[in-house]
């Protein structure tokens, strides 16, 4: 417990209170001095025995990094709300704005924004008080624990159509499942792709409403290996899931290797969640890429992708026209690289 500059002043009056009784007489003891004491008296006695509140945060349990999201913290315990500074610690890989705030602590909850900045596990928590008495003569820390996690997927960007036309382009399969019977209306779910929304129904019911097809041809697995330098696990772990997702959104089965091991899913939401989990988490290296139909590479100036004999950049197969030229020059010299 600490004095603030009001509590410092009002201590300050009563020391001159005093002073002026020595030489006045009791009469300026009780009109100044006794006042400022009782004021003090009361602000320590309601810091002292000022009950511990408990926190609830309310975040969403998973986030893209550079998503903004809403941080709600909630009060119980509280029979008397009381001024306080708020303040929530925010780890590694996450920024905060207004996570310091002044609020009437239990009378409602405190919001602020959080953004994601670097994919994994991520932890907000603990809240930390400084709790003021009603005149705000003194002020005290309280620290209410607990802590939440959320974990975040790395950025996705879109995959231009051409990678998938050129990735079966040699290969006896269909170059994706058709999607043209309709099934059925279900509500939407994370990781939906966008073209399946139904916005007809999502405007008349007021919430978003996705469509679900029946699968018309089946199409083999693409194995997708990603590796990395040390210090390009972000960048290889982005390019990784973007290339899986985009398959996974023309329903074609996915095997993803990562220097962690191997995972194959299948097209859908369980199969979305996977990849983006096991892209959050990796920690980057060499993976096993023998068998690949697309190798991801992320070193020092860039990251690369190969189909075949053909390789391009990432940034190339984020869009535009196909970039991928055969990597043997035509005079059977060293492979070309695309930048």
């Amino acid at each position: 417990m600490r004095l603030t500059r009001r509590g410092k002043a009002v201590v300050g009056v009563c020391v001159a209170g005093f002073a002026l009784a020595a030489l006045s007489g009791a009469r300026s003891l009780n009109a100044v001095v006794l006042p400022g004491l009782v004021a003090l008296v009361a602000g320590a006695v309601q810091l002292t025995f000022l009950p511990r509140p408990t926190v609830s945060r309310r975040v969403p349990a998973t986030g893209f990094v550079g998503e903004t999201v809403e941080v709600t913290l909630a009060f119980d315990g509280v029979e008397r709300p009381f001024v306080g500074t708020v303040s929530d610690a925010v780890g590694e890989g996450l920024s905060a704005s207004g996570a310091t705030v002044r609020a009437a602590v239990g009378s409602e909850p405190v919001t602020y924004e959080a953004t994601y900045e670097a994919r994994g596990e991520r932890a907000f928590g603990p809240v930390r008080l400084a709790a003021r008495d009603v005149l705000g003569l003194f002020e005290a820390d309280l620290t209410c624990p607990g802590t939440d996690r959320v974990l975040v997927y790395p950025a996705v960007s879109p995959v231009a159509d051409w990678l998938l036309r050129d990735l079966y382009a040699d290969r006896d399969v269909v170059e994706r499942t058709e999607r043209t019977e309709f099934d059925r209306l279900r509500e939407y779910v994370r990781g939906d792709a966008l073209r399946d929304i139904h916005w007809k129904t999502t405007a008349r019911r007021d919430e978003l409403t996705s469509r679900e097809f029946t699968a018309t041809a089946e199409a083999e697995s693409v194995t997708v290996a990603a590796s990395s330098a040390p210090d390009r696990a972000d960048e290889m772990a982005e390019a990784a899931a973007s290339v899986a997702l985009a398959l996974l959104d023309a329903d074609v089965p996915v095997t993803l290797s990562l220097p962690e091991g191997r995972t194959a899913v299948e097209p859908g939401r369980g199969g979305r969640t996977t990849i983006l989990e096991r892209c959050a988490y990796t920690a980057g290296g060499s993976a096993a890429a023998a068998d690949a139909e697309v190798e991801i590479r992320a070193e020092r100036g860039a990251t690369r992708i190969t189909v075949g004999d053909r390789t391009t950049s990432f940034e190339r197969v984020r869009g535009g026209r196909s970039a991928l030229r055969d990597r043997r020059s035509t005079d059977g010299g060293a492979p070309e690289v695309v930048a």
